[in-house]
């Protein structure tokens, strides 16, 4: 049921218990109109509904540089047009590769610059480039600031979030995010831990809406790809790579991870490293790999077929220091890679421990090192691992996670559920 909130024209969801949906396959707390929904439209039948009323839905994006979010966006955005979504990308910041990614999917981009912050003329264009739309959909706290106050000049769009990692509103932003929250549609955690964080700050009666990140279902990777991507990457027939996709930040601990190599597997000749992106680490990890020698391959950002890169290693290794729901690692886990990563909640979440990964306490150098190690000279708990992790990784499909996108902007337009 739909109730008026303070704004007098603004609805929200009333709150419900969770449910499992039949066509999302995995535990969401879903509002009382999408949950109307999905039990009068079970499965997969229910999205063939979906293409009779088209719902147009901007995607606010931080920026169009290369990242995992990103690449999700995208992904999110163009598959969505098969159920009647009309979908484009509506970015902050300079020009980008996302951009022509965006356009050959299908994908309308409409650039606002290099704006940040909740300046006013950031807030009038976003407010133009909103006019029209059914609903905005902003990806993380930066944006969805922006398109809350942004519906000011465009109040019939709705506007919901979802937040893709840990980040606590702070200061004055942690009182705008509680008022945000008051007029958005939902709120989406990308995962259990993510969903508990924003519980701890939005008002009582938020809905707080859980959809995990999706990853594509490639077929196993063939030798002839494996071969290919080796070959990229410029490692020898006798290599074990183990490698890390994403960005060379602190956050995600790629300096621990070239800390551990080489207190642990330098002198382990088979042992390379791999590392595939840009950050703030460039310099200092390139520096920091000097010792390594050839067996360091640091190969900056890929924009084109990063993700091919994962058939040709061995171990996947992503020793983040804060994590929501990585799509770097569920790329890994659809690659059929052994991870080696913290014991973090959201690492949890798709890694049952010594099952699909080896999961070793936060910081713990020496740990992660001799995990690395062992799994450098035991390819048969590589096998398994990697094995596993595939099998697993089907829970976190691609086509569910746009399933529940679709019904949840559905349920947030009065009329299209």
């Amino acid at each position: 049921m739909w109730r008026k909130g303070f704004a007098r024209r603004e609805f929200f969801f009333t709150r419900r218990p969770p449910l499992i949906s039949p066509a999302v396959g995995f535990l969401t707390t879903v509002p009382d109109p999408a949950r109307h929904f999905a039990a009068r439209l079970p499965g997969r039948h229910a999205i063939t509904t979906f293409r009779a009323q088209t719902v147009k839905v901007a995607h606010v994006i931080h920026g169009l540089e290369v990242g995992g979010l990103e690449r999700l966006v995208v992904d999110l955005a163009a598959r969505s047009r098969a159920f009647g979504v009309d979908p484009s990308l509506v970015a902050f910041g300079d020009d980008g590769p996302v951009r022509a990614w965006a356009e050959a999917a299908g994908v309308a981009v409409i650039p606002l610059g290099p704006l940040r912050g909740l300046r006013p003329e950031a807030i009038r264009r976003l407010g133009g480039a909103l006019s029209g739309f059914s609903v905005a959909h902003a990806h993380d706290l930066g944006p969805w600031l922006n398109a809350v106050a942004a519906r000011a000049l465009s109040p019939r769009t709705r506007v919901l979030a979802t937040f893709h990692q840990i980040a606590s509103p702070t200061g004055p932003k942690r009182g705008a995010a509680r008022l945000g929250a008051r007029v958005s549609s939902a709120l989406v955690a990308c995962g259990a831990e993510v969903r508990a964080e924003l519980r701890g700050w939005a008002p009582p009666g938020t809905p707080v809406v859980t959809i995990g990140n999706g990853v594509a279902l490639p077929g196993p990777a063939t030798p002839e790809q494996r071969a290919r991507a080796r070959a990229r990457i410029g490692l020898p027939d006798s290599a074990v790579a183990i490698g890390y996709l994403g960005r060379m930040h602190p956050e995600k601990g790629p300096d621990l991870l070239v800390e551990a190599m080489l207190r642990h597997l330098r002198d382990v000749p088979q042992a390379h490293l791999v590392l595939v992106g840009r950050g703030p680490l460039d310099e200092s990890l390139r520096a920091a790999t000097a010792p390594l020698g050839p067996r360091a391959h640091l190969l900056g950002e890929v924009v084109e077929g990063a993700a091919d890169l994962l058939a040709g290693l061995d171990i996947y290794a992503q020793p983040s220091r804060r994590e929501g729901r990585s799509l770097a690692m569920l790329e890994a886990m659809a690659a059929g890679l052994p991870t080696v990563a913290h014991r973090l909640p959201a690492v949890a979440e798709l890694h049952p421990e010594d099952t699909t990964a080896v999961l070793v306490a936060l910081e713990d150098v020496d740990a992660l090192g001799a995990a690395l190690l062992a799994l450098v000279g035991d390819p048969a708990r590589r096998r398994s691992l990697g094995q596993a992790a595939r099998a697993r990784v089907s829970a976190f499909s691609m086509e569910a996670m746009v399933e529940a996108y679709v019904r949840l902007w559905r349920a947030s337009v009065p009329g299209r559920a």
